[in-house]
């Protein structure tokens, strides 16, 4: 059975339909994706196609820079709290 079942997927050309998928989901700070979308008035679904780099405009471009203005300072946060030894 199983060698009927790789013969059917070579040849079909889907050898890999049974592997998980590999596309790597982002994690955005909900917080400030849904101050951006207030802040546009625009849904926080457009907030996170900006940002990822799915949007090509200049709003796009504008929320996308005021996301990083306002993600930086908490990563530098977490990078300190990280590297004080307690």
């Amino acid at each position: 059975m199983l060698k009927i079942i790789f013969y059917i997927c070579s040849i079909n050309g889907t050898n890999k339909a049974m592997d998980k998928p590999t596309k790597k989901r982002n994690s955005y700070n909900t917080e400030i994706i849904k101050v951006l979308s207030e802040e546009f008035v625009v849904t926080e679904r457009f907030v996170r196609m900006c940002v990822s780099g799915d949007k090509q405009s200049l709003t796009a471009e504008t929320i996308k820079k005021k996301y990083n203005e306002l993600a930086n300072p908490s990563q530098k946060a977490i990078e300190n709290f990280k590297n004080q030894p307690l």
